[in-house]
């Protein structure tokens, strides 16, 4: 095209350029090997002895690498002396552009290492009057807290600020004062996400949600309920258990609102009630620039434009925060029953549950434990389960259809195993088993305490489910690091946690080969890198050969339209490079 040319630049060892008119980024003495699409303006745009004159060594749009020689009188010096001289002005205008972003990344990080009150003083005293004392905080040890996650391989980098507002004019005001001054924000909900998605990467201000856990309306005869994202799911139900109500969705124990819609998480009664974005009717949600907005009316359907409820949930912070939820209410099941049933092999255990889902039976949960889960669950809750591979299958509806869809399981499952189907017939019984499956990631951090865990997971269609489960395992066993299976495998979906240490090289390396080649089977079956997850800092990679470029960029459209500043939760689901980086026109450094 006009005014773009590619250029190849060998720099040997030792050997210094100088040119006329060169930048001092330019004179390199160590071995540099570039080959780069550089984006240059017409020709009048260069220096006129660069452009025009043949012995400057080229560098005008009609030149070849190196420049033209005049007619056979010049020497062999002359034309190294020539290609030198358009080696360095490539080289030049290559590391000018290079050092625009360097120089914008390192005052960024000049800043990060800055205390808030001198980095962004103005914004302090703005947000300090609105918030007094109580409710912003940059002492050390308190950032601290929100540097890290639970998942070991997400590296800690603290905020330079913490704020606490009780409000959704407070938040919009907040985040009106960190637009004007390009301040980045993370909302924190309780901090139980698995995939870096609460780190502060670039520093700046976390803002923290929990004093936002208010219930704000029950509508007990349209079965939903208006709560502030730092209610806790486990909260919510007991606070509904008076009406014979609960929410559809049961993530890890502590997770808040705000963070289930940030990462459209579901838990085990996905298979029966569906995912977080099956429970949201409409989200109260304050944009980058402080503007507030509601997706939508309390109807349970609608047809009224874009359905905005859904761009929020699963969007990680990104786009917007939320700051109200009205969600769907299930009615508390009539009859509940819980068996576990051990297999030979996870692809015996999983073709039962393939079989149970074609039949259409409506089962309340099936979760599965491989033999290693097994073990880590008898140690950490002192039960004597057979270390074998196992389901744990919830049954919930009316006395007959329970009745009907416990024999039609049991009939299943016997074709698979031999061994006994165990029931939980006593409440404290049922209690103890559901305990042990919500707590299953403790139970493998228990096995071994001085590691740290990468908790992972992955979703495929369930015809594959057996396969990939199977693969999945061989690797695991094969693999020097405790890595057990526990999943949903009642909607296909299923956890690995690889327990590590983040400083030991090789086990660093084991741990995110395992996920790797566990991620790259899932997405090569027709599945997903992250079923409940989200995707994060840790799935980032994987995006784009899931859903394929189009589908990114748009998303990056998306965030850029709703965030050009890009505060909101920067670095995560996404990479946004403001400073005209590899994500416009499909160029790439």
């Amino acid at each position: 095209e006009p005014g773009e040319w590619t250029l190849l630049v060998m720099m040997t060892r030792n050997l210094t350029v100088r040119a006329s008119g060169i930048l001092p980024s330019a004179v390199c003495r160590h071995h540099v090997a570039v080959s780069c699409p550089l984006r240059l303006a017409p020709s009048r745009s260069i220096s006129t002895q660069s452009a025009s004159s043949q012995h400057s060594g080229g560098g005008g749009g009609d030149s070849s690498y190196g420049g033209r020689t005049q007619q056979g009188n010049r020497s062999r010096h002359m034309q190294i002396g020539a290609a030198l001289g358009g080696g360095a002005l490539a080289t030049g205008l290559y590391y000018y552009s290079q050092s625009q972003r360097r120089s914008a990344t390192c005052s960024e990080l000049a800043l990060k290492r800055m205390p808030f009150t001198e980095a962004f003083p103005a914004a302090y005293e703005e947000l300090h009057g609105m918030l007094g004392d109580d409710r912003i905080s940059c002492k050390e040890d308190e950032c601290e807290e929100y540097g890290k996650e639970v998942s070991g391989y997400a590296a800690r980098s603290n905020p330079q600020a913490v704020v606490w507002p009780e409000s959704t004019q407070e938040v919009s005001k907040i985040l009106t004062i960190c637009n004007r001054y390009k301040i980045p924000i993370v909302p924190y909900g309780s901090g139980t996400s698995l995939e870096g998605h609460i780190i502060p990467t670039r520093g700046g201000i976390t803002m923290d949600m929990r004093k936002m856990d208010q219930v704000l309306k029950v509508n007990q005869d349209d079965m939903d309920v208006v709560v502030q994202p730092g209610v806790g799911w486990m909260e919510l139900n007991e606070y509904m258990e008076p009406y014979g109500m609960f929410l559809g969705v049961d993530p890890g124990p502590g997770a808040s609102i705000g963070g289930m819609c940030g990462t459209c998480c579901s838990g085990t009664n996905a298979v029966r009630y569906g995912t977080m974005k099956d429970q949201v009717v409409n989200l109260t949600v304050v944009l980058a620039d402080g503007t507030v907005l509601k997706t939508g009316q309390r109807a349970r359907k609608s047809s009224a434009g874009y359905d905005l409820a859904r761009l929020f949930v699963g969007s990680e912070g990104t786009l917007g925060v939320v700051t109200e939820a009205t969600l769907k209410m299930r009615n508390i099941p009539y009859q509940m029953e819980i068996a576990y049933v051990s297999f030979d092999s996870v692809k015996d255990a999983t073709n039962a549950v393939i079989k149970m889902l074609q039949k259409g039976i409506q089962m309340g949960a099936i979760e599965l434990f491989d033999n290693e889960m097994v073990k880590a669950v008898n140690n950490y809750a002192g039960m004597t389960l057979p270390e074998k591979p196992m389901l744990l299958l919830k049954f919930t509806g009316s006395k007959a259809s329970v009745e009907n869809d416990v024999k039609e399981v049991q009939n299943i499952c016997s074709q698979y195993t031999k061994e006994e189907y165990v029931w939980c017939k006593e409440a404290e019984a049922r209690d103890k088993m559901w305990f042990a499956r919500k707590h299953a990631f403790w139970a493998a951090q228990s096995m071994e305490p001085e590691r740290q865990l990468m908790a992972t997971d992955v979703a495929v269609p369930i015809s594959r489910l057996a396969e990939m489960v199977e693969a999945t395992k061989k690797d695991l066993d094969e693999s020097f690091l405790f890595a057990p299976i526990v999943g949903h495998v009642g909607d296909s979906n299923f956890h690995v946690v690889i327990m590590f240490d983040p400083d030991n090289p090789k086990e660093d390396e084991e741990a995110h080969r395992l996920n790797h080649r566990m991620v790259a089977r899932a997405i090569e079956m027709e599945g997903t890198c992250t079923g409940e997850h989200g995707i994060g800092l840790g799935k980032k990679k994987y995006l784009e050969k899931e859903l394929g470029r189009p589908s990114v960029e748009l998303m990056k459209t998306l965030k850029q339209t709703l965030d050009p500043n890009n505060i909101l939760n920067p670095d995560k689901v996404v990479s946004i490079d403001l400073s005209g980086g590899d994500h416009h026109h499909g160029h790439h450094h």
